[in-house]
């Protein structure tokens, strides 16, 4: 008698078991993303094709170091847009005229005597490279700057392949300033040499007269002191 309790509740408690791993199991589509109304891998900073690991970044900024002793640097900003990305900016430092200008694969600023450390041209799609308004080109063809008689170069232009989210996102990538005209040619533009580059991050967007208010006015252990 008691083995047969002892048996009915054992079986019991393999159907409940059985019941709840059905439930947890009803959101999940077998590709490591969840169905509607679960976490998805582009909520998590999954690296599935298509995903917006940051959703809602509106502009990232790059500060810009001289490479070598080419004395180059600057600041360019990147904002969101329906069509693509505008580029805006200030760079000083350089010979007058025409430079090439790309975003790199890494955002790895290590190597300051050559530039390097950044590879290539962001090219996701495998595309060859190109001049922004070819319909094949790297991501990271972002064509040629102007430096005026002061070796001064103000940037405004949009883009239409760059983008701060999914693939083609150039977050976390690097900006950088060659010393040569990029000619369109293979595999890269013989641009030359690089001068300059910076870090591809998302943007403060807090003023920074108001962040270092905020900094210093907060009290110890909130999480705003340094």
């Amino acid at each position: 008698m008691n083995l047969q309790r002892i048996l009915g509740a054992s079986g019991a408690s393999v159907l409940c078991l059985l019941a709840a791993c059905s439930e947890s199991d009803a959101g999940y589509t077998g590709n490591g993303a969840e169905s509607e109304g679960g976490t998805t891998s582009a909520e998590t900073g999954g690296s599935g094709k298509g995903d917006t690991p940051l959703p809602g970044v509106q502009e990232a900024r790059a500060a810009l170091v001289a490479i070598g002793e080419s004395g180059v640097s600057g600041s360019v900003t990147f904002t969101a847009a329906s069509d693509g990305g505008q580029v805006t900016g200030r760079i000083t430092g350089l010979a007058p005229g025409q430079h090439g200008f790309h975003v790199h694969q890494y955002g790895d600023v290590s190597d300051t005597q050559d530039g390097l450390s950044a590879g290539g041209h962001f090219a996701p799609d495998g595309n060859p490279h190109g001049m922004p308004g070819d319909a094949k080109r790297h991501v990271g063809d972002l064509g040629n700057i102007q430096a005026d008689a002061g070796g001064v170069a103000e940037l405004d232009f949009r883009d239409p392949v760059i983008r701060l989210s999914g693939p083609h996102s150039i977050l976390g990538r690097a900006i950088v300033v060659h010393a040569g005209v990029d000619d369109g040619s293979q595999p890269s533009g013989n641009a030359g040499g690089r001068v300059a580059f910076g870090v591809i991050g998302i943007a403060n967007p807090t003023p920074a007269a108001t962040a270092k208010a905020t900094d210093e006015s907060a009290p110890a252990g909130t999480g705003g002191g340094r």
